[in-house]
C-alpha cells in the first residue's frame, strides 16, 4: 500500500518466460509478512498490518499485492498511484480535503499518487492493491510513443503506415534523425 508499499516483501524469483506466463494464487494462501504503519503516521489505535507481494510488472512499475490491517486510525502516504478492492471488513478513508468515503468488501477505490488519506479500520480490513508508479512527466511522451510503436509494428502493414506518419510528424517537429523510431519499434513494452 502506498510508498510504504510490501516493495520490501521478498518476491518469487522469476524467469521472464514465468513472467510471461503469469501469476496465479489464492488470497488465503500468500504468506503474510508483517508490514508495520510508520508510527508517526498512527492517530488513534494500535493497528497491526502484514501484507504479501503477488506480482510485480516485468518492468518495475506496478505490482499486486495483498494487505490487511486491525483496527486503528492512521494517515497513509501514497507515493505510487493505488487501485484497491476491499475483500474484507471495513475502511472509512477521508481526502486532504475532507471527502470521506466507506469502503466495504467488493468496493473498489483509487487513491492518487502524492496524495496523504486518513484511514479509520473499524476491527478489520483486508483488500487487493494495485500499485503503479508514475512514469516521470519528462518520459510519459516517450512511453506514449514507444507504446504506439509497438502496437504499430503488431498491425502489420496498418503498423508501416503508422510508422511513417510518426516519422512525418518527428520531421515536421525538427527532429532530423528518425531512424531511431524503427529501432523503438522492436522494443517490448
Amino acid at each position: 500500500m502506498g510508498s510504504q508499499t510490501m516493495s520490501g516483501t521478498a518476491a518469487p524469483e522469476r524467469t521472464p518466460a514465468r513472467r510471461r506466463a503469469g501469476a496465479f494464487a489464492n488470497t488465503r494462501d500468500l504468506p503474510m509478512q508483517s508490514c508495520p504503519i510508520d508510527p508517526a503516521w498512527i492517530r488513534a489505535g494500535e493497528p497491526q498490518s502484514r501484507a504479501a507481494l503477488h506480482s510485480r510488472a516485468v518492468d518495475g512499475l506496478a505490482c499486486t499485492n495483498l494487505w490487511e490491517c486491525t483496527s486503528g486510525t492512521f494517515q497513509w502516504y501514497y507515493g505510487w498511484e493505488e487501485t484497491v478492492v476491499i475483500l474484507e471488513g471495513k475502511v472509512q478513508v477521508t481526502s486532504a480535503d475532507g471527502r470521506t468515503h466507506a469502503l466495504r468488501a467488493g468496493d473498489i477505490a483509487y487513491f492518487p499518487a502524492n496524495t496523504t488519506w486518513l484511514w479509520e479500520v473499524d476491527g478489520y480490513v483486508r483488500k487487493v492493491a494495485f500499485c503503479r508508479r508514475q512514469v516521470p512527466f519528462m518520459l510519459r511522451f516517450a512511453t506514449r510513443a514507444l507504446a504506439r510503436l509497438n502496437l504499430a509494428s503488431r498491425l502489420g502493414e496498418a503498423g508501416g503506415a503508422a510508422l511513417a506518419a510518426l516519422r512525418r510528424l518527428a520531421t515536421r517537429a525538427g527532429l532530423r534523425d528518425t531512424s531511431a523510431l524503427t529501432l523503438l519499434m522492436t522494443l517490448p513494452l
